[in-house]
Parts: structure tokens; sequence; C-alpha cells
């Protein structure tokens, strides 16, 4: 005799599978991180009072597409003059400006010349990237989404 299960998956089941399934796959490569001035210190643009732990993803959190700055930092293989000298999301601020490195001098293992007012050097600084609108992020994680 051969039993037989089924099981339906709810909306609400799907849901939260496809939301672990994304985490899960939603990983950054933390050692670039130390390859940029003040990588742990960038702004999440998204979510306010939180770090970007994927700067050169278009999701802060890391994984899937990179944004301009992620493929400036591919194709340049490291912080260099010319990536710190760029402006690669429009914003007329030079990376190295938005990163506390102005005079393009900074070193992996070296302090920033600046720490402070650090901003996202692949988000402009007026826009938001995120990867679910800003009111799913407040239903979803109770974070408000400030457009200033």
């Amino acid at each position: 005799m051969m039993l037989s299960h089924t099981k339906t998956l709810t909306p609400s089941w799907l849901l939260l599978l496809t939301l672990m399934l994304a985490t899960e796959f939603s990983v950054a490569w933390p050692s670039n991180r130390d390859l940029l001035p003040n990588g742990y210190n960038i702004p999440d643009p998204c979510r306010p009072g939180r770090t970007a732990q994927g700067v050169g993803h278009v999701n802060a959190d890391g994984g899937g597409p990179v944004n301009d700055f992620g493929q400036a930092f591919q194709d340049a293989g490291s912080w260099t003059p010319s990536l710190c000298a760029a402006d690669t999301d429009g914003d007329g601020v030079t990376n190295g400006a938005e990163l506390g490195d102005p005079s393009c001098t900074w070193s992996p293992g070296q302090t920033p010349q600046s720490t402070e007012s650090i901003t996202h050097p692949g988000i402009h600084n007026t826009e938001c990237n995120c990867p679910l609108p800003p009111w799913l992020w407040s239903i979803l994680f109770g974070w408000t989404v400030i457009f200033e």
C-alpha cells in the first residue's frame, strides 16, 4: 500500500520561500569593502541609519547586477586615481570626495582623509535605487525612506 501526501503552497508560504532564497543569494564580497576608503562606513541611502553592504551593486545588500560604480570598480580592479576622480553616479561629486579621499591618495589599510559626510558613489545623491519600492520597505521592515 502506497501513501500519498500532497501539500499546496499558499501565497504567503511562497512569498516567505522567495524572500528566504533572495536573502540567501544576496551576498556581496566583503573583501571588496576593504579595497575602498571608508568601505565599511558608506551609508545606504535607501535605508537611513544603515551602511551599504554591496556598494557596487544595485541591491545595497550585494549580489545581482552591478551599478555604474561597481562596473567601474570591476574595470579598474582596485581603488585607482582614475576611479577616485570619476563621478560614476553622475551627481557632480567625485567618487573620492564621496568616499572621503578627495585627494585620491588613499590605499588599503590607511585611514581615509575624511571619515565624515561619506556618501554612496553608486547612487546619485537625490535618488534611491532600492530593490523594493520605499513603501514596501516600510510595510515589511518598518524602514522609512526620506528623500531630501
